[in-house]
């Protein structure tokens, strides 16, 4: 195992602040549903509102999923920095 890795948590949290917006416009689709004309009524009306009802719901809960990933990638990225200052403070100390 290399105990050598490096990460750029800029890069990190750049593509968090990404990802956080691309779930913010899946969640937003999932708000928008058209009007549902009412008539003529036909015999297919109520599976499309089921169908509809089903692809929002989908929609919601992948934008939900998209934002804790998101926000697990920031913390991450958090994470690295924190840890990079903690090394940088032992490497001074111990000069």
């Amino acid at each position: 195992m290399n105990p050598e890795l490096e990460v750029d948590a800029e890069a990190l949290r750049r593509a968090a602040s990404e990802m956080a917006a691309t779930g913010d416009r899946v969640t937003a689709a999932a708000a928008g549903e058209p009007p549902v004309p009412r008539t003529p009524r036909w015999a297919a009306t109520d599976a499309a509102q089921l169908a509809g009802d089903a692809a929002r719901g989908l929609l919601a809960l992948i934008g939900a999923d998209v934002d804790e990933t998101a926000r697990r990638v920031d913390e991450a990225g958090a994470a690295y920095e924190l840890a990079d200052a903690r090394a940088a403070t032992r490497l001074r100390l111990s000069r």
